[in-house]
């Protein structure tokens, strides 16, 4: 197990950075919003310890498996990472994107209930939002107190699969085996030939239609 590393920060994108240990350069996966901090405030190049969790990526084939490191420069905030991910269907890449909204504010509405807050997180619907809440609440007490308020992760402009029912239609696909890709597209496709589509079902229904008239 890798907890912490420390060394000289190489170099950094929106997604990595790059730290030089006494000559071994580890990659650390790191969220958007702060990989842009740590290049606004001239980070590169200086000494810096990341706070890591190591995981296994499985790859294209069942067979192929890759060990990663998610890194964060507070313990508190990999701490709440590290129970984040354990909701059913939050793997890292997803729960990297939902820290849209500060931490704190996540914890408030998971130890509050409050699922619309939730569900308007990148990649998480409806479904996922209550499954969070049933799995966290009670347990992310302390790190709603934090006063900490940044966000972690930067908000993308909205796409057309935006809406939390779309986004669950998202869920949806992909659990019968289409790419996110995949997905997105057949929901854009539905929803420019019919506008009027006001749920999952119906979108779900529209997109059945349409593969059966292919």
């Amino acid at each position: 197990m890798i907890n912490r590393i420390k060394g000289k920060l190489d170099s950094i994108t929106d997604q990595y950075a790059l730290i030089d240990n006494n000559g071994i350069y580890y990659q650390i996966l790191v969220p958007s919003a702060l990989a842009d901090r740590l290049k606004e405030n001239g980070k590169v190049g200086e000494p810096i310890s990341f706070e890591t969790i190591y995981y296994i990526e499985a790859g294209d084939r069942k067979s192929n498996h890759y060990p990663r490191l998610v890194g964060f420069t507070s313990s508190i905030d990999r701490e709440f990472f590290s129970l984040f991910t354990q909701v059913p269907g939050l793997g890292v890449k997803k729960a990297l994107k939902c820290l849209v909204i500060p931490i704190k504010d996540i914890a408030s509405a998971i130890e509050t209930r409050n699922p619309s807050t939730l569900s308007k997180l990148p990649g998480v619907g409806a479904r996922l939002a209550e499954k969070i809440i049933a799995e966290l609440h009670g347990k992310t007490a302390k790190f709603a107190l934090s006063k900490d308020g940044e966000p972690l992760a930067k908000s993308k402009p909205a796409k057309t699969v935006s809406a939390p029912f779309q986004e669950e239609a998202i869920e949806v696909l992909t659990q019968l085996q289409y790419k996110r890709q995949e997905a997105e597209a057949m929901i854009e496709k539905a929803l420019e030939s019919n506008a009027k589509i006001g749920s999952v079902e119906e979108l779900i229904s529209y997109i059945f239609k349409n593969q059966l008239a292919k």
